[in-house]
């Protein structure tokens, strides 16, 4: 059964929009220099420079205390379960829950991972949790609510006074609450207990917690001490507000001609004329439920648009098993197609593959199942601002 608990946050006592980022692991470095040009930015948190491209962890944990000693944040009075309105440009509304999420180990079956992880990003986050000792940024986890149980509680926070509010730099609108009273915490708590939550983004940070909590449990045994817990941004998978995209596969260095890979793995081929990133999307959109389909963009020739009858895989797990060993190159990852794309024209890479994105019924028919896709398999939008809120441990 998973457990939420309201938390003491630590907020920007000014203006917070110039302060947010997005989660560290989507920002580029020229997005970085910029973001690092307000000294206050929580990058300077999430991203601490050092030499040679190393991470200065020290220095991270010497200006979050700064920050607090010279009143850049603050930490609330109460403990509160906090709620968060995200109103994105194209007009839709995105509503969830920030609070405190108990770690479980995914054999427990409360929390579910969907991506696998890699050992790097976890080391780096891990040795920055060791020297700040705060989760800088939340965790986005998904709940299913097809029946829309607590968006009434959501909704009527946000009738009140907010505790703060911003516009990032896409032009979303943030609106951050106190939420629902001791009776709506218990109702939260309540609805959530019996439903799985599946990891949207933050798998390597989850894991590194996971370890930062085995690390402190052989020092202090409390079921409630802090390092039990993780900042999580709870939000109902079902809700319109909320997007899967695919991130798309990169091939560099010297491959396989793609033509014979496929047909022996069954898949059809046709050259296409397209070549703009909205027309190939609607190609692959086209055949969303009756193929398995991928669109291969490369820099001597037209795309090629190959399918095959749809299995029971899905298309990234039929992308990972059946073609890239053979395909060989240097696999990397583009969550942008137009770009993608425009790297391909310029002979920048080798292949671009264009995928179909999962919605949220293929994403909990899979975990619940217990199956684990290939990493960076899908791209959540829109990203969970961090600065917003600060949790300590």
């Amino acid at each position: 059964m998973s457990d939420v608990r309201p938390f003491r946050a630590l907020r920007y006592v000014r203006d917070p929009g110039p302060r947010i980022a997005p989660p560290y692991d989507v920002i580029s470095q020229s997005e970085r220099e910029l973001l690092a040009a307000e000294p206050e930015n929580i990058v300077h948190l999430t991203l601490p420079p050092g030499p040679q491209g190393e991470r200065d962890y020290a220095a991270a944990t010497q200006t979050l205390a700064r920050w607090l000693r010279e009143g850049v944040l603050t930490r609330e009075p109460e403990e509160c379960l906090y709620v968060l309105e995200e109103r994105i440009a194209d007009g839709r509304v995105r509503r969830g829950f920030l609070g405190l999420l108990r770690l479980a180990d995914y054999e427990e079956r409360v929390v579910l991972p969907h991506e696998r992880t890699m050992a790097g990003p976890k080391r780096d986050r891990l040795l920055l949790t060791r020297a700040v000792r705060a989760n800088l940024e939340p965790l986005l986890f998904m709940y299913e609510d097809r029946d829309a149980k607590l968006a009434l509680l959501l909704e009527a926070a946000t009738r009140g006074r907010a505790l703060t509010a911003c516009s990032d730099s896409d032009g979303r609108k943030l609106a951050l609450y106190a939420g629902p009273t001791s009776e709506g915490v218990a109702a939260v708590r309540t609805v959530l207990a019996d439903r799985p939550l599946i990891i949207a983004d933050g798998h390597h940070r989850y894991e590194t917690m996971l370890a930062y909590r085995n690390e402190c449990r052989e020092r202090a045994a409390d079921p409630d001490a802090p390092h039990e817990f993780v900042l999580a941004y709870l939000v109902n998978a079902f809700d319109p507000g909320s997007q899967i995209f695919a991130i798309h596969r990169v091939l560099e260095g010297e491959i396989a001609d793609p033509a014979p890979v496929l047909k022996r793995a069954g898949f059809r081929l046709e050259r296409r004329s397209e070549t703009s990133a909205g027309a190939l999307l609607e190609l692959l959109e086209q055949q969303r439920e009756r193929a398995h389909a991928l669109v291969l963009a490369r820099p001597d020739g037209p795309c090629l648009l190959a399918s095959r009858p749809r299995g029971a895989e899905l298309d990234v797990e039929v992308l990972h098993s059946e073609l890239l060993p053979s395909l060989g190159g240097e696999l990397s990852f583009d969550a942008q197609p137009a770009r993608l794309l425009e790297r391909v024209r310029r002979s920048e890479v080798s292949l671009g593959i264009l995928m179909n994105p999962l919605d949220a019924d293929a994403l909990f028919h899979v975990v619940q199942r217990g199956k684990v896709l290939p990493e960076k398999s899908t791209f959540f939008s829109p990203k969970v601002p961090s600065g917003l809120v600060i949790r300590e441990l």
